[in-house]
């Protein structure tokens, strides 16, 4: 809204009592009116009935002093007399003979008297007469009341209010405005102006005491402009020192804050605030603890602010060595810090300290990468042998049996001189690079994982005991035999042997363990490479290659005698798990020679081991689209995914054996989604890719399972173009109970809805489980909480039978 002017303030007192005048006037008016106006209808009649009388009673005394009654003689009364009285019609009836002066209406006030009379020429005849008088309509005659009424008054107050807006103009209003124009000139810097005395009323009391004020704030204006002179050159001097300090904080190159006496910041330099990432304005008045929060590099506590303790002991104070500043961003930088006490001028108490911070940020990176490249490989960036025998040093002096115990592990890469001999050595580096990367994914914090020469690696696990080494090294096993090395045109499959050896007594020598790990791991390459061999004295190793050769000779021999059976499992949608196209994923059990179901973890890990996994792969697509085919007028709308192995991705025969298996059975590729887990795709990348592409253009779906484990292959998704992702059980199966697994799933979800894909969640045990997975937003669900696996003769069966009710209507 727009400021008040002066103008507005003149005429404002003028107008606010015109409005009082006018209102009031039209109050009293008002009331003065309905008083005239109250009752009139009765008034009126009164008025009507007294008139009507007085017509009649003149009229008698007519016709009693005529000799002679003659007709003109009656009509001219009786018109004379109804003008007298203001009549409408008059009328009189002598002897049955009507006499009527004027017009009738039905809405007219009327009036009936009868009467004797003696006329004078005969006093003994009597005779009668009926006298009718009629008034103007009762509604007419207030209408015609109330308008005079209205314009007598409306005339009266007109001239009552003007009289009265004079009166109070001249002794109010007038006066107030000539104080208001003397104010506002006043206002305008004509300060000797003072009000007019003059008067001995209010106005005048008031213009008294005002001028008063004002000679008294002239006296005391001079006397503060004096004042304010000698501030203003303070002022000056003040600012003139404030901006060398300024300037000379300004071009400081370390970050300087101030405080007060309590620790409440005060003052932060540019410096500061880029360091710190606060600006001034949001930090000042807040404890210096809060800004600055400082913890130690290597155990990860927070320190003491030498702000703290400088205005606590009241003298200077600096922090401690490796001291690292956590910013609001999360981000750290590496600081020395040192803090002064700022006292007054006499040297009286503490009024604050002022913090100089030191970003040592690249001296101490140039520090840890000079420390760095004097204790790791420059090839692979893993920690070099000399690195590797110190902190091996330190795990044997601090090894206990039965309660701190460690392992080593000794590896050697089994294809390394072929990718040398072949491409050359700067391929031979990439695969050592290559390798480094896989056994970097696959240790522990704890654990040190170092190049000892050559393809030689080692890893030293902490605080662990064989077995647990032993299954870890057989997970980083399946995971280099999923890696495929490409280079131009060359593809190699990579082997290691490894060889494992228990820390458990400080009097072992690392010579003696180093040297027994290299025997451990010699025996892993005689019995057949690609293996773990842990170094014991009973070595029951021979014993272990032999039960797994004869796994090869049992696989071979159920595929010929055909006794792998195919079972199926329900993929159902997570929203109503009892709708949408029947969706199975095909599992393969294994008949034994004496007819019990072998599960496939007891001969998959065998068969991958001596590259029977291709023919399995075969045997299951060939049963089951040969079954489909038998099937196909139950089966053409439902869906079936089968799992695939790395092996059968990178056999070139075996994408052309799938082709002809289509064209063979008449089997939809719309039917079918082959699932690859995440470790083979990536592994095998170019095979995959390839794979893919050729199927999925004949109409094929792909599933990417056990998402979740490798999380290598998230840059690898839009490369790898799948219909769906499967969440690796492991973090479905206790996600309700386990927030950081919850959080996997959701991530997992959020990326394959993100990049146009289904999700599917595995180990779907229960309805709660599946409850979380309706609220995250995964697609579909399979586990035991589903449905579980059963041979797929019996779903097919359990449809034929089905469809057989429907048809008979039973």
């Amino acid at each position: 809204m727009s400021a008040r002017t002066d103008d507005d303030v003149q005429s404002s007192l003028s107008t606010k009592i015109s409005v009082i005048v006018f209102w009031f006037m039209i109050v009293a008016g008002m009331g003065i009116s309905f008083s005239l106006l109250h009752n009139s209808e009765e008034r009126i009649t009164t008025d009507y009935a007294s008139r009507a009388n007085g017509l009649a009673y003149d009229l008698e005394n007519f016709l009693h002093n005529q000799v002679v009654l003659s007709a003109e003689r009656i009509e001219q009364e009786l018109q004379k007399l109804k003008l007298q009285y203001r009549a409408e019609v008059a009328e009189v009836i002598l002897n049955g003979k009507s006499f009527l002066h004027g017009q009738r209406r039905p809405d007219q006030v009327l009036f009936a008297r009868s009467f004797d009379f003696h006329p004078a020429g005969d006093k003994f005849a009597h005779r009668t007469g009926m006298s009718y008088v009629s008034f103007t309509p009762m509604q007419e005659a207030v209408a015609q009341e109330r308008k005079q009424v209205l314009i007598y008054m409306g005339v009266l107050l007109l001239s009552f209010g003007l009289t009265l807006h004079w009166v109070l103009r001249k002794i109010l209003t007038q006066p107030f405005q000539r104080m208001v124009q003397t104010a506002k000139s006043i206002t305008h810097d004509e300060t000797a102006l003072r009000f007019p005395e003059d008067r001995n009323d209010e106005f005048g009391f008031l213009a008294r005491f005002i001028n008063k004020a004002l000679d008294f704030i002239t006296l005391k204006q001079g006397e503060l402009r004096e004042a304010l002179d000698k501030v203003r050159l303070s002022e000056a001097s003040l600012r003139a020192e404030k901006t060398l300090i300024e300037v000379t904080l300004h071009s400081i190159g370390d970050a300087v804050i101030t405080t007060d006496a309590a620790g409440n910041i005060q003052y932060l330099n540019p410096m500061a605030e880029k360091l710190t990432g606060w600006k001034v304005d949001g930090v000042r008045g807040k404890p210096v603890r809060q800004v600055m929060q400082l913890i130690d590099e290597e155990h990860r506590r927070s320190v003491e602010n030498p702000v703290e303790a400088c205005l606590r002991d009241g003298h200077v104070a600096g922090s401690v060595e490796h001291v690292v500043l956590v910013r609001p961003d999360g981000s750290e930088v590496d600081v020395v810090n040192t803090a002064a006490p700022i006292r007054s001028e006499d040297g009286g108490p503490l009024i604050g300290a002022v913090l100089v911070v030191h970003d040592v940020s690249r001296a101490r990176r140039m520090a840890k990468q000079l420390a760095h490249q004097a204790s790791h490989d420059d090839l692979t960036g893993l920690a070099n042998r000399r690195e590797f025998e110190r902190i091996l040093t330190k795990a044997v002096n601090s090894a206990e049996p039965g309660s701190n115990e460690h392992t080593l592990c000794y590896m050697d890469l089994d294809q390394f001189k072929i990718v040398n001999d072949t491409c050359g050595h700067i391929a031979g580096d990439e695969l050592l690079r290559q390798f480094a990367a896989i056994l970097r994914g696959r240790i522990r914090e704890s654990d040190t994982v170092a190049r000892l020469g050559g393809d030689e690696f080692g890893i030293l696990f902490q605080h662990c005991e064989v077995d647990v080494a032993r299954r870890i090294a057989e997970g980083l096993l399946q995971r280099v035999k999923e890696f495929r090395f490409v280079w131009k045109e060359h593809a190699f499959d990579v082997g290691v042997s490894i060889g494992l050896v228990s820390i458990s007594s400080s009097q072992q020598s690392v010579t003696d363990i180093m040297s027994a790990a290299d025997v451990a791991c010699y025996a892993a390459k005689e019995a057949g490479r690609h293996r773990v061999h842990v170094y014991r004295l009973d070595d029951d190793a021979l014993k272990q290659r032999h039960g797994e050769m004869r796994w090869v000779s049992r696989l071979n021999k159920a595929l010929e005698e055909d006794r792998f059976r195919l079972y199926c499992q329900r993929i159902a949608p997570v929203a109503d798990i009892n709708e949408g196209t029947p969706h199975y994923e095909l599992l393969i059990r294994l008949l034994d020679e004496e007819g019990k179901l072998v599960p496939p973890l007891a001969f998959i890990p065998a068969a991958e081991r001596y590259n029977l996994m291709t023919s399995i792969d075969r045997w299951v697509v060939r049963k089951a689209f040969e079954t489909f085919s038998a099937n196909a007028g139950i089966v053409a709308s439902w869906r079936f995914s089968i799992n695939l192995s790395g092996q059968s991705l990178c056999d070139e025969t075996f994408m052309k054996f799938v082709i002809d298996s289509f064209r063979q059975t008449g089997v939809s590729p719309e039917q079918i989604c082959f699932e690859i887990t995440e470790t083979t795709a990536v592994a095998n990348l170019t095979q995959a890719t390839r794979f893919i592409a050729v199927l999925k253009g004949m109409g094929c779906r792909f599933s990417l399972d056990d998402f979740g484990t490798g999380l290598s292959s998230f840059g690898y998704l839009q490369t790898l173009k799948v219909d769906y992702l499967k969440i690796d059980g492991s973090f479905v199966r206790d996600m309700t109970s386990n927030p950081v697994n919850r959080a996997v799933v959701e991530a997992a979800n959020q990326i394959g809805h993100a990049m146009g894909m289904q999700t599917i969640a595995e180990f779907v045990e229960n309805g709660e489980i599946l409850r979380v997975l309706g609220e995250i937003g995964v697609n579909y669900a399979q586990g035991y909480g589903v449905a579980k696996p059963a041979p797929m003769e019996e779903i097919f069966a359990a449809a034929n039978q089905a469809v057989q009710r429907r048809s008979t209507g039973t």
